[in-house]
């Protein structure tokens, strides 16, 4: 991936330089504009970057609410995948898109595979596991083409 990358950078380079450092912020905000919802739509479809499908979540045993009502696991990540979960950093040259806040801690326990907290016991034992590498943030196939059309787009404007 980082090869098709490369590969897009001296073409849209010859662009960018006609450009002022004001108009090159507003080309890669869009972008990253653009990569927030691309990689928001994976999150939410439980797919990664790539292509094959996360890892499912581990069967809960099923439990009840305060009224006695047995509760629905839902989806997973229904936070992550807003977009005020998300930050873009845009400067002349890069963008960055990071997750803020308490989510970057969720997040990056999923995107590495790592181990945190995942709550607490009936007698206050903090309780942890480790999850399994979900790949949240990351450029899809489709991507290269989404940034080619954004910038091109900005650009005959």
């Amino acid at each position: 991936m980082a090869d098709d990358l490369a590969e897009l950078e001296p073409f849209l380079a010859t662009y960018l330089n006609r450009l002022g450092p004001a108009q090159r912020r507003k080309v890669t905000r869009k972008i990253g504009q653009e990569l927030r919802k691309a990689n928001a739509k994976r999150i939410a479809a439980n797919v990664e970057p790539d292509g094959p499908a996360m890892e499912p979540r581990k069967p809960r045993p099923r439990m009840k609410d305060a009224k006695g009502k047995i509760r629905r696991t839902g989806k997973m990540f229904p936070r992550i995948r807003l977009a005020k979960a998300m930050r873009i950093r845009a400067n002349t040259d890069e963008v960055e898109l990071a997750f803020t806040g308490g989510i970057d801690r969720t997040a990056r326990a999923h995107q590495f595979g790592l181990t945190d907290v995942v709550g607490k016991t009936a007698t206050g034992k903090v309780v942890k596991t480790r999850y399994p590498a979900r790949r949240l943030l990351g450029f899809g196939p489709e991507d290269l083409d989404l940034i080619m059309e954004t910038a091109l787009k900005l650009l005959e404007d």
